[in-house]
């Protein structure tokens, strides 16, 4: 079923679907009115992969919030080069302040290589600085997958390298580690006296079959039995909510693939609490699934847009709300990709209409799902909406 397509839309509203670098007034620097200038740096949360200690009394509630695909490469590298204390993060503080632990895609390595960024002979292999791993930890994420097509891009030595620029920043990582036993191993975050297992897998390589790379020995390949066994090492760690992040799917689909669909609805079988997925850099739809939420795609966070896909300029934060009593609240929060930057559409000048554009989007990808498909509620004042389970209509024989 076709959608609506960015520039026609965004030309009807009279904005400019950006692809380079922002316009003045929205400056990823000066966000506009809820401007995100006088929110303090959201606290880190503590992270490990070896089984946690005791937690303080536990709060009633833990918020978790979820991005899609963030790359620290190309011209963001270069420019963390320039100036490792560049925050390519600081129009998202708002969202980020209102969540205890923050999880993204970490899309490609960050490893030094003599100041490239990118190969000169292929734009789709890329890293980001060692720096990169300080940017992370001063926005405040908490965790990150690094299981994705692009996590060999500079072979074995960036990816090992990658885990140790995100260890020496005390951001936690799963999908990728020295052995393959690392790379299954679930990263536990512990906030406000709970404990969140991430386990992280991908469903696709650049390099031809994974299975027949030597990288299978260092990457978590998505295959559910080996999912299962992470989710259960995570529970016997103590983690009360486990989280699986899936890299797969077509890019620029708006609609998840059938062997994406059965790989999410295996991994809340057996025991996921919530599964996340990334990689189509579009939005995708939100399932409910034996009451857990599904996300096949959050699209992007800090990737450019594509001239050609308008719908990459556009990604959700999924915020995330369980509680001791088992109930689980789904909210999304979207923004929009402004040259390197992203910013909340509640923040935008032209919010209104854009949030407008945003959900009706959202409805349409949701009901191609079917049963299971999301309802989504009404944008709040922060620019988020609910997502809740359709209601089971009950007939009549």
């Amino acid at each position: 079923m076709p959608t609506p397509r960015a520039p026609t839309f965004l030309a009807a509203l009279g904005i400019a679907a950006c692809a380079g670098a922002p316009p003045a007034a929205l400056s990823p620097v000066a966000p506009s009115t809820a401007s995100t200038a006088t929110v303090a740096p959201a606290p880190q949360a503590t992270a490990s992969t070896a089984p946690l200690p005791a937690p303080p009394a536990p709060s009633p509630a833990l918020t978790v919030l979820l991005g899609g695909d963030v790359e620290l490469a190309r011209a963001t590298g270069r420019k963390l080069l320039a100036d490792p204390s560049y925050d390519p993060f600081a129009t998202l503080r708002s969202f980020f302040a209102r969540a205890d632990v923050r999880f993204v895609n970490l899309e490609g390595p960050l490893s030094d290589q003599h100041g490239v960024t990118m190969s000169p002979t292929n734009p789709l292999i890329f890293t980001g600085p060692p720096s990169g791993a300080e940017a992370l930890a001063r926005a405040g994420i908490s965790v990150v997958s690094t299981a994705n097509n692009h996590a060999w891009d500079y072979g074995r030595a960036a990816l090992l390298e990658t885990l140790a620029n995100l260890d020496r920043a005390g951001v936690a990582h799963a999908g990728t580690g020295a052995t393959l036993a690392a790379a299954w191993a679930p990263a536990l975050v512990q906030a406000g006296g709970w404990r969140i297992g991430f386990v992280a897998v991908t469903d696709v390589f650049n390099f031809g079959p994974l299975v027949e790379h030597e990288a299978r020995d260092y990457l978590a390949r998505a295959e559910p039995q080996a999912v299962a066994r992470a989710i259960a090492a995570a529970r016997a760690a103590g983690a009360d909510v486990v989280v699986v992040s899936h890299h797969g799917g077509d890019e620029y689909a708006d609609q998840p693939l059938a062997r994406t669909r059965s790989l999410f609805h295996a991994y809340v079988d057996a025991g996921a609490d919530l599964v996340v997925g990334h990689h189509p850099h579009v939005v995708q739809g939100v399932e409910w699934y034996a009451g857990k939420p599904v996300l096949y795609s959050l699209g992007n966070v800090l990737m450019q847009m594509h001239s050609a896909h308008p719908w990459t300029g556009f990604g959700f934060f999924a915020r995330v709300t369980f509680t001791r009593d088992g109930s689980t609240k789904l909210e999304a929060c979207p923004h929009r990709i402004l040259g390197l930057a992203a910013i909340p559409l509640a923040e935008d000048p032209h919010a209104a209409a854009l949030e407008g554009v945003f959900f009706a989007h959202l409805r349409e990808v949701d009901s191609w799902l079917g049963g299971g498909a999301a309802r989504v509620g009404e944008a709040g004042s922060d620019g988020c909406a609910e997502l809740t389970p359709e209601p089971v209509v009950h007939r009549r024989s």
